[in-house]
């Protein structure tokens, strides 16, 4: 009886530290994320373009454009987010400015939250900064600063950043060292007051190891998936998880599969260990009750951050209410008129995986302080991309065009793939017959092949994978030509493969020999083709690439533009060219959280690539810049080639050539991104099963 006592006593306090510690955890976890630099000036600098960066390297040397934070900002104050720059190693540098300004700084703080940690103003900025660039002197509080040249900077001194590391130690690691020690110093008195036990404890250990891989195993992948896919959608996780994986390349995730197994196998290991230790001594029952308290905290305290990081609550009340967008504003093409040109133009339509205008500079309209992609910025503003002409405008991607096959989908169908309804199992679980991909979509392959096109879809991978080939032979009958084809026509050794299957500078080959075998037809022919190499995580690196950059990343996207460019350069020297509209888009966004935070692009309006070549004749905009998605592109696509359109509309895409707003002007980004969450009976009836 005084030992049952003593189990539910110790039972109460094992559950009373575990939620004490998952609290505090959640509480010190959101503090040290929330860590930020606030700048106030002593002035306005509202109706400006400001730029400001904050560089973080291990020394005043080595500060570079892989490194750095960028705000565009308005007014005083302005915000850094510096809870991923480790202070024990890096020293900052602060450019407040991107041109040649004068101004004065008020007071920098740091702060968790809304929790003031440090102030500091006038002398103290000089004690802890120096200043490069400009002239500075204090007068009262503020830091009177005077350029000299473009990006004036204040590099912080060692000390700074070793005061600060001091504070993340106090907060990020101190609270978590006390509660791992009170929990082993529970842990110990419960194994020696609970000697004995129950005679089925081998069950009790069986328990113990489940919940202890189950526990291991979901806070080691949601710290993975915090840190690298920090801007997927929840939605489109789910998506993945339905649908097949064939053709697939998970050699980039080998080392985190390999450290998590090995993690997961060495904490089994251990507990086996210490239970048979202490199994000989009669003290392994404390010991196991312990251990499984404890880690079905943990277990819950993980799946709390997993819901709360992914706005799960947040995507389940979306997904279990009904829009009214489709009926309201969604076009079927076989409901209005869709007129040909007389002389029907080749299309070429080439999607970069991942490229978007943020990897432009920041004075050409992107936020690297170094162009990464200088053809395709100079192809855009000599060609149309819908922007004043001065800078890149690209397209906004909206929830269902996020990834590579809700991307295609978006733009050749102006319908993207709801991720609250559609699985594999909806679409056909093999993806085999040839119109079950979004089956009741009009696309721009449907619009083509009615008009007596060739239609190819080229790729370097695998085309079973999220039902690309079924959605592209479903809609238009396009001949298919991915790896397996490529292998099987012999086009590509039978052992080759790298990457996600063969690298895009035998896409751009491959492509060449296509073309010209469509254009020799006599028909008017359309050429799609969806690149590889600059899918995350860092890309392919293949022999063209240079290590002008220190990521490798960057240097894969500045290869890729030059590909690009020289393939553009080819097909302008063909025959065919002047019949001939090409257009370049980036399929969504870089979902590379970690990359995208190392170039400091995080905090500015970024958007995928878009470039429109040798549109039909009269097709040019000279607005001050249309606001659009990837949704726009399907009606705009066969306005460029000449085709008129009855109402300028194309499913729920707007024609932009045209002078009807789109969804995203005429209710703005933040509406058409919500609706597009709910689930539609529309959408469902019409598009997905019809």
């Amino acid at each position: 009886m005084k030992s049952h006592k003593r189990l539910i006593i110790f039972i109460v306090a094992d559950i009373i530290l575990a939620v004490l510690s998952c609290a505090a955890s959640v509480y010190f976890m959101k503090l040290r994320d929330n860590m930020v630099m606030n700048v106030y000036f002593g002035e306005s600098h509202a109706g400006q373009s400001n730029i400001a960066q904050l560089y973080y390297a291990e020394n005043d040397k080595e500060f570079s454009n892989n490194q750095v934070y960028t705000e565009v900002f308005a007014d005083t104050p302005f915000t850094f987010d510096i809870s991923e720059i480790d202070f024990d190693k890096d020293i900052i540098r602060f450019d407040p400015f991107n041109l040649k300004r004068d101004f004065s700084i008020e007071k920098i703080e740091v702060c968790y939250g809304k929790h003031v940690v440090l102030s500091i103003a006038g002398k103290d900025i000089k004690k802890y900064g120096k200043a490069k660039g400009m002239k500075s002197k204090v007068e009262g509080e503020l830091l009177v600063c005077r350029s000299k040249k473009n990006n004036p900077n204040i590099v912080f001194k060692r000390s700074f950043s070793d005061k600060l590391a001091r504070y993340n130690y106090l907060i990020g690691k101190m609270p978590y060292i006390v509660m791992a020690l009170a929990a082993l110093l529970l842990g110990f008195i419960q194994i020696v007051l609970l000697k004995g036990g129950e005679k089925k404890h081998w069950i009790m250990f069986i328990i113990s190891q489940l919940i202890l891989i189950a526990s291991a195993t979901f806070t080691y992948a949601i710290n993975y998936f915090e840190g690298h896919f920090g801007q997927v959608p929840f939605g489109q996780l789910v998506y993945h998880l339905h649908t097949p994986l064939d053709g697939t390349d998970i050699s980039s995730y080998r080392d985190v599969i390999e450290v998590g197994v090995l993690l997961v196998v060495a904490l089994v290991v251990v507990n086996s260990f210490i239970y048979t230790f202490l199994k000989k001594k009669q003290a392994h029952y404390g010991y196991l009750t312990w251990v499984i308290t404890v880690t079905v905290v943990v277990l819950a305290s993980s799946l709390y951050r997993g819901i709360i990081h992914y706005n799960v609550i947040e995507y389940y009340q979306y997904t279990h209410e009904s829009t009214m967008l489709y009926e309201d504003y969604y076009v079927d093409g076989r409901d209005v008129s869709i007129t040909a040109p007389k002389d029907k133009r080749n299309l070429i339509y080439i999607f970069l995986e991942s490229m978007e205008t943020s990897f432009s500079d920041n004075q050409s309209g992107g936020g690297m302080q170094e162009d990464l992609i200088p053809n395709l910025t100079k192809l855009a503003l000599e060609n149309e991309c819908f922007s004043d002409g001065t800078v890149l405008n690209g397209a906004h991607h909206v929830p269902g065009a996020t990834y590579t096959m809700g991307a295609l989908a978006a733009q050749t169908s102006g319908a993207p793939i709801n991720e609250a309804i559609v699985s594999n199992e909806t679409l056909n679980g093999n993806w085999e017959s040839e119109n079950n991909y979004l089956p009741g979509v009009w696309a721009i392959g449907d619009v083509l092949q009615k008009q007596g096109y060739n239609q190819e879809f080229l790729i370097g991978s695998d085309g079973g994978f999220a039902g690309r080939s079924s959605y592209f032979k479903g809609h238009g009958n396009y001949a298919v030509e991915d790896y397996d084809a490529a292998i099987k026509e012999q086009r590509i050794p039978e052992d080759y493969k790298v990457w996600w299957g063969y690298e895009d500078e035998k896409l751009y080959q491959l492509a060449k020999e296509d073309i010209k075998k469509l254009a020799k037809s006599g028909e008017p022919f359309n050429f799609t083709m969806l690149t590889v190499d600059t899918h995350f995580t860092d890309g392919y690196k293949c022999r063209l690439c240079d290590d002008k950059y220190d990521s490798q990343y960057s240097n894969v996207i500045a290869c890729a533009d030059g590909q690009v460019a020289e393939f553009i350069e080819w097909v302008k020297a063909q025959d065919f060219y002047e019949n001939t509209t090409i257009v370049i888009c980036g399929d969504h966004l870089t979902p590379d959280s970690f990359y995208v935070n190392a170039q400091g692009i995080g905090g500015i309006d970024r958007r995928t690539y878009t470039a429109i070549i040798n549109p039909a004749e009269g097709k040019k905009y000279t607005g001050e810049g249309r606001v659009y998605t990837t949704l726009d592109m399907y009606p705009t696509t066969l306005s460029a080639m000449g085709y008129t359109i009855e109402g300028s509309r194309l499913g729920l895409g707007v024609d932009l050539f045209s002078d009807v707003p789109t969804i995203a002007e005429e209710k703005g980004l933040d509406y058409l991104n919500l609706e597009l969450y709910k689930n539609s009976s529309y959408y469902t009836k019409q598009l997905l099963y019809k």
